[in-house]
């Protein structure tokens, strides 16, 4: 389209996809990165069956689709993906992509392995995803066995009555089915907005953690009061209150306690996560969510510096905030707050 050669010399790929996922034009950059000789062995086609080798468009955490991102938002996105060469090679890529008047949208796509940050980011979301997909399959395959059993149990309470050892193994089985129920809220990783119940949320993510604030010696303490609705990703907002707690417990010494409390404040509702642990350095506050940043204080060596870059960004992608207060010596607070309804 000769409206859009001025992108023919760029060193960025530029492609144009109309609302039909058809490429309208391509420049020599795009073509060649992606194994062909020429601009017009790729116009015409699917986008993503020429950058893909999909069937269908891109779908996913992993390969959210541009033009899908766009008709839901009508506003420019920024999305990073895995292409794929003429020969299957495969290498990152950041897209820019910005709706144009016509209804189709331009492209504009750049490699981001020489970009550290990114480049990390991408794996460790590929990576995420993966464990996700795994929980998800082992979760399903144990329910299947678990509810046998319970059925099994149902069985002997028909023909032995309330029996104490029957209650038990019922009352057994009813926990672990509980318990997988709140771990397959955590790991579906759905961007489909929809009401999220905070005090459901906040009471579930902290009777996860119990065990393993107890194995580490550590009291939660919780104050939850009626917290509303906000609208957003049940995973989402299971992921910003699981973080804050398993950093309050990382941070806390053995004997010391970490309090949850939750609750509407004017238009929103709030989420705020203590500990006693040693507390941030002034000169830190500034620092603690940005990407890869490690405080000199923290107690677990293998984190590699996301989680509150994660939480911050989730929580500004609500609508809400995230404040931290803190003094060396005396703990941490950090309150969310989330928009209602």
């Amino acid at each position: 389209m000769e409206k859009f050669s001025i992108f023919d010399a760029f060193e960025e790929e530029v492609v144009v996809i109309d609302r039909n996922y058809r490429i309208l034009y391509a420049n020599y950059k795009y073509a060649k990165d992606l194994g062909y000789n020429s601009k017009e062995e790729v116009i015409g086609k699917e986008c993503f069956r020429i950058s893909h080798y999909r069937d269908e468009p891109c779908d996913g955490e992993c390969h959210p689709c541009p033009l899908k991102e766009i008709e839901k938002t009508g506003k420019a996105v920024n999305v990073i993906h895995t292409h794929y060469t003429h020969d299957k090679s495969e290498f990152p890529v950041e897209i820019c992509a910005y709706p144009l008047q016509d209804g189709s949208v331009l492209q504009i796509i750049r490699g981001i392995k020489s970009d550290k940050e990114k480049y990390y980011l991408f794996s460790l979301s590929q990576r995420l995803s993966s464990i996700s997909y795994l929980a998800l399959g082992v979760a399903h395959q144990i329910n299947t066995p678990l509810n046998i059993i319970y059925t099994y149990v149902q069985m002997l309470e028909r023909e032995y009555g309330e029996k104490e050892e029957v209650e038990r193994i019922k009352e057994a089985v009813c926990a672990c089915k509980d318990y997988i129920g709140k771990l397959l809220l955590m790991v579906r990783n759905s961007k489909e907005r929809s009401l999220v119940d905070v005090k459901k949320a906040v009471e579930d993510c902290v009777e996860l953690l119990k065990i393993y604030a107890e194995d580490k010696g550590v009291v939660i303490e919780k104050s939850i009061d009626q917290c509303g609705f906000v609208l957003g990703s049940e995973s989402d907002v299971r992921h910003i209150i699981t973080n804050l707690l398993i950093n309050a417990i990382q941070v806390s010494d053995k004997g010391s306690r970490v309090y949850v409390r939750a609750g509407i404040n004017g238009t929103y509702a709030f989420v705020e996560v203590q500990d006693e642990g040693p507390g941030i350095d002034h000169e830190e506050l500034s620092k603690i969510f940005l990407p890869f940043y490690q405080g000199k204080n923290r107690k677990n060596k293998d984190g590699c510096g996301l989680g509150l870059s994660i939480v911050d960004s989730i929580v500004r992608d609500m609508g809400g905030n995230v404040h931290v207060d803190s003094e060396p010596g005396k703990g941490s607070k950090f309150v969310v707050k989330l928009p209602l309804l």
